[in-house]
């Protein structure tokens, strides 16, 4: 049994984690907390979460999260890197689910155009995608175990499912990368945070769907990195989690570029949460239609989470609400070269709480799936 604490408990991220942590096997939950809502029951701010232990949010600088064995940061970007060293420096692992440690340094700083805080920490963080880069995950538990500190950045909402939709066709060498992955996806609400403001009121956001973030999200450059893991490597290439070699890849030159590019639009719809990925793939010289299916199922073949659906079927949003699962349709054969992959997520699940859940699971040694499984709604 491992003690854990939820470093910003009343968001919706936050919120996903007490549930999933209040019913894990092997987690035992110790501290919630709030700056804006210390000393008050959880269950004030969410009913749906009454009988919870601990029942009360506790600040953010309570000592006791200092004792725990792990550490959740449900925080916004900047604020995960304020709270990251003392919890570390006490023997933390910290499984951040901001992007704070998602990133390289330069890249981090031009996409949330902020300086890091922490530098020291970035450099030694793992990058938190369970079936893209599990070698790192794998050596965090070692690292954990030997006595080392243990920091893991989990990949965001919009990411992980434009990943899971085009990783295994990259890592096949099905792709053109001579063209741009296109990912046009939809999101929930939730997805903006707890934090009211003009686009997310009822008003604005009910009956409504808009694209936002253009013409370069912030969520860009993590997509192309998150891809590039999915590339085969050139000899002395030592990228964590990529296939052996570009030999084994025929589609890819050995010119071919080493990031994939990625143009992302995201459009917010009236929903509480879900996630749609629409991901649009050229296809090179290589690819067919039975073997771009098979590279997907042989990917995910071992997933607890990530199902490829039947030839022709569509993902909903519905059918992932409230899990850690992603499912995804394939349509190989589109017009004039291109493929079509769709992966269906749920923002707070997959994108947020469950995937750190299953982070954390393999940090600390415990089957992935512990705690996250049985949690599909039939409505």
């Amino acid at each position: 049994m491992a003690t854990a604490a939820i470093i910003g408990g009343a968001g919706y991220a936050g919120a996903e984690l007490i549930r999933l942590l209040d019913r894990h096997p092997s987690f035992d939950l110790r501290v919630i907390t709030s700056d804006a809502d210390a000393g008050m029951p959880v269950a004030d701010v969410y009913p749906a979460l009454e009988g919870i232990v601990p029942d009360t949010f506790s600040p953010h600088d309570d000592p006791a999260a200092l004792e725990c064995d792990a550490a959740f940061l449900a925080v916004p970007h900047t604020a995960g890197m304020k709270h990251a060293r003392r919890l570390v420096e006490s023997g933390v692992a910290v499984i951040d689910l901001s992007a704070d440690f998602r990133l390289p340094l330069e890249t981090y700083e031009a996409a949330y155009r902020t300086a890091h805080t922490c530098p020291d920490l970035l450099a030694q963080a793992a990058f938190g995608q369970p079936e893209l880069n599990r070698d790192a995950l794998d050596e965090m538990h070692d690292r954990r175990i030997a006595g080392f500190p243990v920091i893991v950045g989990c990949a965001g909402c919009f990411p992980t499912a434009v990943a899971l939709a085009a990783a295994p066709a990259l890592r096949a060498g099905f792709i053109d990368l001579a063209f741009p992955v296109i990912a046009d996806c939809l999101s929930g609400v939730s997805g903006a945070g707890r934090k009211p403001t003009a686009r997310t009121s009822f008003c604005t956001a009910s009956e409504s769907m808009e694209a936002y973030g253009l013409p370069r999200h912030r969520h860009e450059p993590e997509m192309e990195m998150e891809l590039s893991l999915a590339l085969p490597r050139d000899p002395g290439d030592d990228r964590p989690g990529c296939p052996p070699s570009r030999a084994d890849a025929p589609g890819l030159s050995a010119s071919a570029p080493k990031t994939p590019r990625v143009m992302f639009t995201p459009h917010l719809v009236p929903l509480s949460r879900g996630m749609i990925a629409t991901v649009h793939l050229r296809l090179g010289s290589h690819a067919d239609p039975t073997r771009f299916r098979r590279a997907y199922e042989d990917a995910y073949a071992s997933s607890p989470f990530v199902r490829v659906l039947k030839e022709g079927a569509s993902p909903r949003s519905s059918s992932v609400m409230g899990t850690n699962d992603a499912r995804i349709g394939l349509f190989p054969d589109r017009k004039d070269g291109w493929a079509t992959a769709v992966c269906a997520i749920d923002n707070l699940g997959k994108g947020a709480a469950g995937q750190a859940v299953q982070v954390a699971n393999i940090v600390f040694g415990f089957d992935e799936s512990e705690g996250l499984l049985g949690l599909a709604r039939a409505l």
